[in-house]
């Protein structure tokens, strides 16, 4: 299975708060019935403008989402350049 990363999130975020965030993320997109390969697939032919599945792209959006919030709590908390992304691509 493919792991998942929250990527700019700051220096003060511990790996393990990261690991919370990507494991709701993973369950919501299997919520949706998806794969996270499926759902990442969809999010990087819609951000190459290609021809994407919407559901598998708002699946990723609302991962995200959640990833964050399992974190930070409050929308307002978040870091503005935190992304979720797949843990292959963290350095």
């Amino acid at each position: 299975m493919t792991e998942l990363w929250l990527h700019d999130v700051g220096d003060d975020v511990s790996r393990e708060e990261i690991k919370k965030g990507c494991t709701a993320a993973a369950a919501l997109i299997a919520s949706r019935g998806l794969t996270v390969d499926q759902a990442y697939e969809a999010v990087m032919k819609r951000s190459n403008r290609e021809s994407f599945d919407r559901k598998a792209a708002k699946a990723w959006d609302d991962a995200e989402d959640a990833a964050l919030a399992a974190i930070f709590g409050d929308i307002d908390d978040w870091p503005d350049d935190a992304v979720l992304g797949l843990a292959a691509d963290a350095q």
